[in-house]
């Protein structure tokens, strides 16, 4: 990005211009090209205007208006979390924005702090629909989202701290995912910091599509609830749980009475504060709920220390199906090795480096496979996989693996030992096919080995050309 003058109109603007890395690409500098004609359409307040793209000397540019103020990212970096009315304003105008884009066809998909500009007019605009999808052509207008998709099918694409869980899976996408990662902004805006934080990327993507957030309330105090609930229907998990149009959200934030509950003190739950400063309790803020919740926990725990009391009777065990004669409760076998499987015609390697990462107990470090041209390994081979050798012969019940790719297919084998061969392992114990992303479980039915292979099939969705494995778990 460069600040630049227009020599003709006499004003000043800003230049985008592509990366050469990147203008090698044929298909980045389409993509390039269709931002600028996709940005180009929308002329709204909110909206950083587009004025001209061209190539100069090789250089692809477009230029835009120049905004003098702040990103939101830098303001809520700098002072922390926002008065609800603050950002409840800010929500609006970025609504509006992507309201006006949704209907002329373009998808954000990158919606994020760093793409929403706080202008010293007090303006907001939303920036850089890079990634956009663009339905161009004619009656575009009438057929919102239904225009070409320049990703590769089963890509993510977006900040991993605002993708919605359809972005994750690789799902088709449609406006929701924007007014998702609206509510996502909103609840940054509110609390000082994101609804899923982590190491890697990954691990946060994983959140996105798994865990539930605390709510905003939980984290900061005196959030009007009715803004609350706004934040969390933008951010429900199902799009069809959601707002339908970015336009609902606006209506939706406008009608926030906003006045009783933005006079309570706002306090970001800190155990250590400002010395002298009394801090307002959870407990003080919200009384009239959390007295009833607290007794119903108390009788809770005593009924469950009783349970767990006469479940350590043998009547009890006898009665509850826990007697250790009749039942053996599975257990993680120590996995005292791991080998990547790539028997010929494939080169015998598997990013070696990486399978470390599958037993270090931390899923957001992850194995993947080589890359290749299709889903099918390219037609040169039936598969690639990873063996876990165990610390003995024993019965094994179950592998369990965590993985961030969807789509792919698997099979578990089990033998006295490491084989070099697909087929001195025998049978498939179990197989799974079109995984989904977090864990899934292979039955192992009892069989003794001392080794487990897990045979990759096939790499997930089309264009797909990787998978990555986070966690690895045999139970016997």
């Amino acid at each position: 990005m460069w600040e630049a003058a227009d020599e003709i109109l006499g004003r000043p603007v800003a230049v985008k211009i592509l990366l050469p890395r990147l203008a090698a690409d044929a298909s980045f500098r389409e993509r390039f090209r269709r931002e600028a004609i996709a940005a180009a359409r929308l002329a709204h307040p909110n909206v950083v205007a587009t004025f001209d793209t061209g190539v100069d000397d090789g250089v692809a540019f477009i230029v835009l208006e120049l905004v003098h103020g702040q990103t939101l990212h830098e303001v809520i970096t700098t002072t922390g979390p926002m008065a609800p009315a603050r950002a409840a304003h800010v929500a609006v105008e970025v609504a509006a924005a992507l309201d006006y884009a949704h209907r002329h066809g373009v998808v954000h998909r990158d919606v994020k702090p760093g793409n929403i500009l706080l202008a010293d007019d007090d303006q907001v605009k939303v920036a850089d629909f890079g990634i956009a999808k663009a339905a161009i052509g004619p009656g575009s207008d009438s057929r919102p989202f239904a225009g070409m998709d320049l990703t590769q099918s089963g890509a993510i694409l977006g900040t991993a701290k605002y993708l919605s869980p359809e972005q994750v899976n690789g799902d088709p996408i449609d406006g929701r995912a924007d007014i998702y990662a609206l509510g996502v902004v909103l609840y940054e805006m509110l609390c000082g910091r994101p609804p899923y934080v982590g190491e890697t990327d990954v691990a946060v993507a994983l959140q996105h599509v798994q865990s539930t957030p605390l709510s905003p309330r939980q984290v900061r105090s005196g959030i009007p609830r009715p803004l609350e609930a706004v934040v969390l229907r933008a951010m429900a998990r199902r799009p069809t749980d959601r707002y339908a149009t970015a336009g609902d959200m606006q209506s939706a934030l406008l009608s926030v009475d906003l006045g009783p509950d933005d006079a309570v003190p706002m306090v970001v739950r800190d155990p250590t504060p400002p010395g002298g400063y009394a801090v307002p309790t959870f407990r003080s803020t919200e009384r009239s709920w959390l007295y009833p919740v607290a007794a119903i926990v108390a009788v809770a725990l005593a009924v469950g220390i009783i349970g767990l009391l006469f479940s350590r009777t043998e009547t009890g065990q006898r009665l509850l199906g826990t007697d250790p004669q009749t039942t053996s409760p599975t257990a993680a076998v120590q996995i005292t090795q791991t080998r990547s499987f790539d028997p010929p015609p494939g080169s015998g390697a598997e990013h070696e480096e990486e399978l470390p990462f599958l037993v270090d107990g931390d899923t957001s470090s992850t194995w993947t496979t080589e890359t290749y041209n299709t889903t099918r390994f390219g037609g040169l081979k039936e598969g690639v996989g990873v063996v876990l050798v165990l610390s003995g012969s024993t019965r094994l019940d179950e592998l369990v693996v965590t993985s961030p790719t969807r789509g792919w297919s698997a099979e578990a084998y089990v033998a006295d030992g490491a084989k070099a061969t697909l087929g001195e392992w025998g049978e498939a114990v179990a197989s799974e096919t079109g995984i989904d992303p977090g864990e899934t479980t292979f039955d192992l039915e009892g069989r003794t080995g001392s080794a487990v292979l897990l045979w990759i099939t096939n790499l997930g969705r089309t264009n797909q050309v990787a998978v990555g494995e986070a966690e690895v778990t045999v139970r016997g």
